[in-house]
């Protein structure tokens, strides 16, 4: 299940409103869309395990704990 979310993730980053976009153009460009594809799925699981490090025990936490971002 994770793989096939990671995979449907990245196919977003065609998106030209994906900040992965000039990234996935490039993979593209040199190897085909598949293989760009499957580089940023890399990508965001390297993001999705540094942010869960630096979370810690906080990753854990059910959401009733978080905090709310306010409105802006």
């Amino acid at each position: 299940m994770l793989r096939w979310a990671l995979f449907e993730a990245a196919k977003a980053a065609a998106r030209t409103s994906s900040p992965d976009y000039d990234y996935y153009q490039q993979v593209k460009a040199r190897q085909g869309g598949n293989r760009a594809t499957l580089a940023v799925a890399r990508k965001l699981a390297r993001r999705v395990r540094h942010t869960l490090l630096q979370l810690g025990d906080a990753a854990l936490a059910p959401l009733e704990d978080l905090p709310l971002p306010e409105a802006a």
